[in-house]
């Protein structure tokens, strides 16, 4: 129900429906629920029904409200006494709620068709293809597809996962959806293979608590898989980069350890190593140290559960992760499950970014050692995690049931008890009171626009601070021989003396001694 909820496509054409439709809060797709093993459940035939829905609320109880908006239908069928009537009577309403869907019956190219098919047969053949020879297929075909034409089959079909084709990894084309899963899942789950190297077991070890992937590692995987695999295995691993399975930390530690010509991967999903004590304790956060900005929060009513590792993921590209000392006296990166801390400030590292997730939150929050936060200060980090959050939820993954909306809270709360209690708008109120420190704090407003008041404020307090004759308004024309203020015509910029000197002795262009 997850993955249909995250992926499901709102009706995009509700507000453009007829008059006599009548529009409803049901949700596409819609979703049908059969429960079987009717006959295995005792209980009177009279409340039968009643307790197999019973069984069912047991399923759903922690769905949110828009996940059960896609249920249309329960119906509940017994193993050995309901006759095939049943089933048919299913089978019709099914069809009858696919009929409503706006996408029943759409338009699609002929072209499209003839090369479907013959990559349908190819498939079963090979799970991969190369763009020359799916471009030769196309050319073969009774009615060719052009590049253009191909291209947009390709991405077409790429949006409905029919395949998987990205522009920039252009050179191959994955056929088999499920072959890819297979190629994913030898490295997830690829645990069976750790008792093949003895040598390399530390680093296994790092796989499973840190999601710390080495290239050693990787071999040991394509060693032991199929040979079809082994040979795309650059090609899987960039594919792998593109849908955020694996992330490739913007730190110096990828190459140091590494090297140059083997990258270090982390799997986010597979990180399970928690903060070996406090977080604010790990770096040394005191209000003696740093002074912590108020949270913002990303309030979900659905928070799909993967959207925090691309968000990661996204940071990961954009920032460098921080490095904190670990038992073991050796510096490792601050990934952990569900939290991450990163560098804003490279070189005086007198900036950090925490991001959490807690129940349908994402939480953010900046560290400011050795400076005071002023209003605005943290804007531009807050444009790009929501940019990004958005981008991976409208355009990357085509998530429009997802919808999010921005809070605050104060900073002192810890971070497990966040709940985002104020909302974000733009009223100037400095002072607040908080009912976490059951105490009066100010309210910076470090996440939001500088208002135009206060950005006055700020102007007019620089221009207080020059001096008094600086401005080119205050400027004294003056005669540009000798200085003089008064008695000046403009025309020449020259005192009334030094204007009847030169015009005496003829030296003044277009001026004339009048005589009569």
């Amino acid at each position: 129900m997850d993955s249909i909820h995250c992926y499901g496509r709102l009706e995009e054409d509700r507000n453009k429906s007829n008059e006599n439709k009548t529009l409803s809060d049901d949700l596409d797709p819609p979703v049908v629920i059969v429960g079987t093993l009717k006959d295995a459940v005792t209980s009177d035939s009279e409340q039968l029904e009643d307790a197999c829905r019973e069984s069912l609320l047991k399923f759903t109880e922690n769905m949110s409200e828009d996940e059960l908006g896609h249920i249309r239908q329960e119906y509940f069928i017994s193993n050995t006494e309901d006759d095939p009537s049943v089933f048919q009577q299913i089978r019709e309403d099914i069809l009858k709620s696919a009929r409503t869907m706006r996408t029943w019956n759409t338009d699609y190219p002929l072209k499209f068709i003839q090369l479907e098919k013959c990559l349908q047969g190819k498939k079963k053949e090979l799970p991969i293809i190369s763009y020359q020879e799916i471009r030769n297929i196309s050319s073969e075909m009774p009615k060719p597809l052009n590049d253009e034409e191909l291209m947009l089959y390709l991405t077409f079909h790429h949006e409905i996962r029919g395949l998987v084709y990205f522009k920039d990894l252009p050179d191959y084309i994955i056929l088999d959806t499920q072959w890819l899963s297979d190629a994913f899942k030898c490295i997830v789950t690829a645990k069976k293979f750790s008792a093949i190297s003895i040598r390399n077991k530390n680093k296994w070890n790092e796989l499973y608590s840190r999601g710390k992937l080495h290239s050693e590692v990787l071999d040991d995987i394509f060693r032991k898989t199929e040979s079809i695999f082994s040979k795309h295995k650059d090609h899987i691993l960039n594919v792998m980069e593109k849908f955020d399975i694996i992330i490739r930390p913007n730190t110096s530690e990828t190459q140091r350890e590494a090297g140059d010509d083997k990258p270090l991967y982390y799997l986010p999903c597979m990180i399970k190593s928690e903060p070996e004590c406090d977080i604010y304790k790990m770096f040394n956060v005191t209000e003696k140290t740093c002074t912590k900005s108020t949270w913002l929060c990303y309030m979900f009513k659905f928070l799909p559960p993967h959207l925090m590792n691309h968000l990661i993921a996204s940071l990961c590209r954009k920032y460098e992760v921080a490095k904190v000392a670990s038992k073991e006296h050796t510096r490792q990166i601050a990934l952990f499950r569900q939290s991450a801390v990163f560098e804003l400030q490279m070189t005086t590292k007198l900036r950090k970014l925490l991001v959490m997730k807690g129940p349908n939150v994402i939480q953010i929050q900046v560290w400011q050692f050795a400076k005071q936060i002023q209003r605005g200060l943290y804007k531009y980090i807050a444009d790009f995690v929501t940019e990004e959050i958005t981008k991976i939820i409208s355009n990357r993954f085509k998530m429009s049931n997802v919808k999010f909306e921005k809070k605050w809270e104060c900073g002192q709360t810890k971070p497990e008890f966040v709940t985002g209690l104020n909302d974000l708008s733009d009223k100037e109120d400095t002072i607040y009171y908080c009912e976490t420190c059951t105490t009066i704090h100010e309210f910076t407003g470090e996440w939001s626009d500088l208002q135009h008041s206060t950005l006055n404020e700020l102007v007019a307090a620089e221009l207080h601070e020059l001096p008094r004759r600086s401005s080119v308004t205050h400027t004294f024309p003056r005669c540009i021989l000798t200085g003089k203020a008064r008695g000046r015509l403009r025309r020449w910029r020259l005192s009334r003396i030094q204007w009847r000197i030169l015009a005496d002795y003829n030296n003044l262009s277009g001026v004339t001694r009048a005589q009569w």
